[in-house]
């Protein structure tokens, strides 16, 4: 026995020490590889971890910070084990968006969109699959056809959301955004209201229908948000050190559970309806992809119910988030300033009236209103650091060799907030979007690069029309129905995540400031 416990322990010995002799052979071979010469200047980092240790909570403020240090609008670091280099200016954001667009149109392979959205249209790469998925998406939700035949439907929800709100109360503004968004986007994508017709209460079902919809979609933005170790330190594949694997394999389930009900509705109304003589609805966004899962293209890859999930999800969520975010900051903004809001007030009267409520035809003619919403995206961008590209091949860029597989994060935030470019930035100053102010004509449309609210190029958010459309309604329609005071201090610092939120939900009291029939009809 003691011979076998003899041997027992020769033997851990030996793996003990091949596993050390492999791991310092694998080190050795990472300080030798990462290094390519004539890189963009950047931090030096350490061993395995590169300059993750740098980052902090907040990302995007710790990188514009290095490229301050640095000197460096084209910064370069690695994160883990991952090169990685990081756009901080309008100059180098054009760089890589427009002149080498091509170049940097892949995306990196992450753990948390590979788990949570296969085979969907933002992360993964340009494929013909992915430029058929993207046509349908474009066409049943953010066309301009599309986004004119559902002019009613955002009508009515805002309409309904400006009925809930109660009067001389604490409102909590982001759950009213959030319930409201979440019915214009069921209504669009799925044809389907969490409220009944008649509005009122939501019963217990609808309740629980409603958070389960409002927990996922703000648990995919939490998932990939969250730091994962295994994007960046390729050791660490097999091993979920903080369980953030089986997380995103926990909401993949419940994503999939939770739309495999309202499926296995939408095809048993679809049986009916072939014998039905009554003519067919106007079909929405799911029904479009059950077609296209119903019919064998040729020379097409196939949709399944795994493509299906991931789209209808992926459009839930990138609409949810970023509207109900990008709205409550611009509230936020303006109860924050209220000269701001006397301005904005006055020019709602002027071309509203206080007889009706606001219309979309109404937003071209508020100019000062849509200055607001452009100065609230610039200082608060949704997504600070957008989407990350990466090359698929190498290249230059003013100077520096980019070797392919560089991973790409343009940092809009502070892009936004470039002294360079925008005097005074840390102040919230619609004007300089006016008139003959020296940002006057500057939109969202991706052409120029100052204001990257929704990227540019040919990975720019397909949502933008809609995604603008729906904060300046949202925003015009909560100014003109009600005066807005705070029950206290202002609580404007950012929380932690993928997305820039707010760390205290913004919270105000409404008084109406219209005719008790505008708000019936």
């Amino acid at each position: 026995m003691g011979g076998f416990r003899a041997a027992d322990a020769h033997v851990g010995y030996s793996l003990l020490e091949y596993g050390v002799a492999v791991l310092a052979i694998y080190l050795l071979m990472v300080l030798i590889r990462r290094s390519p010469k004539n890189l963009p200047p950047g931090p030096t980092g350490l061993p395995i971890i590169g300059s993750l240790h740098l980052l902090g909570e907040r990302p995007h403020e710790a990188l514009a910070q290095m490229a301050q240090k640095y000197n460096a609008r084209l910064l370069s670091l690695y994160m883990g084990q991952k090169l990685c280099i990081v756009a901080s200016s309008a100059e180098t954001a054009m760089e890589v968006l427009k002149t080498q667009d091509a170049t940097f149109s892949s995306r990196p392979p992450l753990r948390g969109f590979e788990v949570i959205f296969p085979k969907d249209i933002t992360f993964s790469d340009i494929t013909p699959a992915s430029r058929q998925l993207r046509k349908i998406f474009h066409s049943q939700l953010t066309s301009a056809r599309r986004i004119e035949e559902s002019e009613h439907i955002r009508t009515d929800e805002i309409l309904q959301m400006l009925r809930s709100i109660p009067s001389d109360k604490v409102v909590n503004i982001k759950s009213c955004l959030e319930v409201m968004t979440a019915n214009i986007l069921t209504r669009l994508i799925i044809s389907k209201r969490f409220m009944g017709r008649s509005g009122g209460e939501l019963d217990t079902s609808e309740k629980k229908e409603l958070k389960d919809f409002i927990h996922i979609t703000e648990e995919i933005g939490l998932c990939l948000g969250t730091p994962n170790p295994r994007d960046v330190i390729p050791a660490f594949k097999y091993i979920d050190l903080n369980g953030l694997d089986r997380r995103f394999k926990n909401l993949r389930s419940h994503m999939e559970s939770f739309l495999s009900k309202i499926v296995a509705e939408r095809h048993h109304r679809r049986r009916e309806s072939l014998g039905s003589m009554d003519p067919p609805s106007e079909k929405d966004l799911l029904d479009i992809l059950l077609d296209q899962m119903d019919t064998k293209a040729n020379g097409q890859d196939q949709i399944t119910g795994e493509v299906v999930t991931s789209i209808v999800w992926e459009a839930f969520a990138a609409g949810m988030e970023t509207s109900v975010l990008a709205t409550e900051w611009t509230m936020a903004e303006i109860l924050n300033n209220p000269k701001v809001l006397s301005k904005a007030q006055a020019e709602l009267d002027a071309v509203v009236g206080r007889t009706r409520t606001v219309q979309e035809s109404d937003i071209p003619n508020l100019k000062y209103l849509k200055a607001v919403v452009k100065e609230a995206f610039r200082l608060h961008p949704v997504i600070p650091l957008l989407v990350p590209h990466q090359s698929n091949a190498a290249c230059q860029a003013f100077g520096y060799d980019i070797p392919a597989e560089t991973r790409l994060l343009v940092n809009v935030w502070a892009i936004g907030r470039d002294p360079a470019v925008w005097s005074n930035p840390l102040h919230f100053d619609p004007e300089r979007f006016l008139g003959d102010g020296p940002h006057a004509g500057t939109d969202f449309s991706g052409k120029g690069f100052n204001l990257l609210t929704f990227g540019a190029g040919r990975r720019m958010c397909m949502g933008v029309s809609l995604g603008e459309l729906l904060v300046e309604s949202s925003v015009a329609s909560l100014l003109h129905c009600f005066s807005w005071s705070l029950p206290g201090e202002l609580d404007m610092s950012e929380g932690v995540g993928l997305s820039v939120r707010k760390a205290v939900p913004l919270s105000a009291i409404a008084s109406p400031r219209l005719p008790p029939h505008v708000y019936a009809h």
